[in-house]
C-alpha cells in the first residue's frame, strides 16, 4: 500500500486549492505565481472555492482578496483547504488538508515575526551591537528548533524545507539590516561606524537571484533593506554626487539593476523604489528626473504605465493647486462634489476604509481631538470602500459618528488614483479656495499636529 501510494503521490501533476472566506470584500480571490496570473476564483453563494492547478509548478503563489494578500506554497499532489476572516485576515488563516502543515508554519512564523520585528525601537538600535546579536541569536534558535521538529515530523520536499527554513533566516537577516538603518536614524553616520565588520557576515551568502524565493515576503523584505542601507553607505563614502535625494535614489536603482538578474524581482525592487521616491517627492523636477532614469532601465511596461499614471496624478496635487474635484456620496445617500466643502478656512480630509477596524477608529478619535484644538479646521473623513455604501453607513452610526463630516467615494477606484491614497494615515489639508496647502500630511505623525497650528495661524493672518 505504501508503495502504491508513492506511485500514485509521484504521478500526480496537479494540486487543489480551495476554502471559506468570512466577511468577504469581493466575490472572487485572485492568484498569481510571480509575475505570472493564474486565474480570478470566484466565491459560491457560501463564500467557498476550490480550485484545481492544472500541470501545477511547485512554489510560493499569492492569493489575494482585496485589499489583502497572502502566500501559499502549492506543490504536486496536495489538496490545501484555507479559512480566513477578513477582519482579521493573517491572524484567522488557517489551513487544512494535504500540504496544510507546511504552511501553517509559513503563517505562523510571518506572524510572530511581525510581532518581533514591530517590538525593535530606540532601545535595540541603541544597545551594543553585540547585544543586539546575542538577543537575535536567542529569537532565531528558538524558530530553528521549531523548523527541526516540523521537519522531524513531517515528510516535507527539499522545496518547502527550503521555504519553511528560508522564512526564519531572512527575517534574521533583515533585523541586522533595521538595526543598522535604525541606528543610522538616531546617531547619523558616526553611530554605525562602530559596527564589527561580522555583523554582516551572513550578506556573503545572499543569492539576489533566487527563483524559490520570488514570492517570499522576508525575501523581499531583507532586498529592500539591504539595497537602502547600501545607499546610506555608499553616502558615507562622500561621494558628492549622491548627496542628494534623487542622486541617491538612482544610485539604489542602478545597484539594484546591476546585482538582480531576475525579471520578477528586479521589476518589484525598481518599482517599489520609484514609486517611495514619487510619493515622498516635494516638487515635479525631481519627480521626473528619477521617473526618466527608472523607465531607461526598466522593462516592466505594466509598472512603466502605473508609475507615468502616478506621476501624472502627484504632479496635480502639489501646494497651491487646486485639489482635483471628486464625486462623493453624503450620510444621506445624496450626491454631492468635493468642491462644495471648503467652508473653513482649513479643511483637513482624511480616508478611511472598513477592513481596517483599527485603524478608521483610531483615525476618528484623533480628528475628533484635533477639531477640539482646532474648531476653525473642518476634519472630514472620506469612506474609500468600494460599493459599501450599506455597510457604510451602518459603521458611522454603530460608532456615533457625526454624520455631517462623513462622506463616501462614489468613484472609489478613481478618485483614490487621482488624490494618491497609498497610505492609510494620509490627510490632504486645503483652504477654503480648495487648493492644497499640504497633499501627504500624515494624522499620527509627531509633527502634524505643529503643522495645524502654523498652518492655522498663517489662515488666520490672512484673514
Amino acid at each position: 500500500m505504501c508503495s502504491c501510494s508513492s506511485t500514485v503521490k509521484n504521478e500526480k501533476t496537479y494540486a487543489y486549492f480551495g476554502g471559506e472566506i468570512v466577511n468577504p470584500n469581493t466575490d472572487y480571490i485572485v492568484m498569481t505565481k510571480g509575475d505570472s496570473y493564474i486565474d480570478t476564483i470566484t466565491l459560491d453563494r457560501n463564500n467557498r472555492f476550490l480550485y484545481k492547478i492544472e500541470n501545477v509548478e511547485d512554489g510560493v503563489y499569492n492569493f489575494k482578496h482585496n485589499p489583502e494578500n497572502q502566500i501559499v506554497l502549492i506543490e504536486k499532489g496536495d489538496s490545501i483547504l484555507m479559512r480566513l476572516n477578513t477582519i482579521e485576515f493573517d491572524e484567522s488563516l488557517v489551513f487544512t488538508g494535504k500540504g496544510s502543515r507546511k504552511n501553517n508554519f509559513l503563517i505562523d512564523m510571518y506572524l510572530q515575526n511581525e510581532i518581533e520585528r514591530k517590538k525593535l525601537g530606540r532601545a535595540d538600535f541603541m544597545s551594543s551591537p553585540g547585544n543586539f546579536k546575542k538577543h537575535q541569536d536567542s529569537l532565531l534558535q528558538d524558530k530553528l528548533i521549531a523548523f527541526e521538529t516540523l521537519i522531524k515530523k513531517n515528510e516535507l520536499s527539499s522545496l518547502a524545507k527550503k521555504i519553511s527554513q528560508s522564512t526564519i533566516i531572512l527575517d534574521y537577516y533583515s533585523r541586522h539590516e533595521i538595526y543598522y538603518n535604525g541606528r543610522y536614524k538616531l546617531g547619523g553616520m558616526d553611530i554605525i561606524k562602530d559596527l564589527p565588520a561580522t555583523f554582516f557576515s551572513y550578506r556573503d551568502r545572499i543569492n539576489f537571484n533566487d527563483n524559490d524565493l520570488e514570492r517570499l515576503y522576508s525575501y523581499h523584505r531583507f532586498l529592500n533593506y539591504y539595497f537602502a542601507n547600501s545607499v546610506i553607505a555608499n553616502y558615507g563614502k562622500e561621494l558628492s554626487k549622491y548627496y542628494d535625494p534623487v542622486g541617491n535614489t538612482v544610485y539604489k536603482l542602478n545597484l539594484i539593476d546591476s546585482l538582480i538578474d531576475h525579471s520578477f524581482i528586479k521589476s518589484s525592487l525598481l518599482k517599489r523604489t520609484t514609486l517611495r521616491f514619487l510619493l515622498d517627492s516635494k516638487n515635479n523636477w525631481d519627480s521626473n528626473k528619477v521617473l526618466k532614469h527608472y523607465l531607461s532601465i526598466s522593462s516592466n511596461k505594466k509598472s512603466q504605465r502605473e508609475l507615468k499614471k502616478l506621476s501624472k496624478s502627484i504632479s496635480k496635487l502639489m501646494p497651491n493647486r487646486q485639489i482635483p474635484d471628486q464625486n462623493l456620496i453624503t450620510s444621506k445617500k445624496k450626491n454631492v462634489k468635493l468642491s462644495s466643502l471648503f467652508n473653513k478656512p482649513i479643511t483637513a480630509l482624511y480616508f478611511w476604509s472598513m477592513e481596517s477596524k483599527e485603524h478608521y477608529i483610531r483615525a476618528h478619535k484623533k480628528a475628533e481631538y484635533l477639531n477640539s484644538l482646532y474648531p476653525d479646521i473642518d476634519f472630514i473623513a472620506v469612506n474609500t470602500d468600494d460599493e459599501q455604501t450599506k455597510n457604510w453607513l451602518k459603521t458611522i452610526q454603530r460608532h456615533h459618528y457625526n454624520p455631517d463630516y462623513e462622506y463616501s467615494f462614489k468613484y472609489p477606484k478613481c478618485s483614490s488614483e487621482e488624490l494618491v491614497i497609498h497610505y492609510r494615515n494620509k490627510v490632504i489639508l486645503v483652504d477654503n479656495e480648495g487648493k492644497i496647502i499640504n497633499p501627504n500630511a500624515d494624522l499620527f505623525a509627531n509633527i502634524f499636529e505643529r503643522q495645524l497650528m502654523q498652518y492655522s495661524q498663517l489662515a488666520s493672518l490672512d484673514n
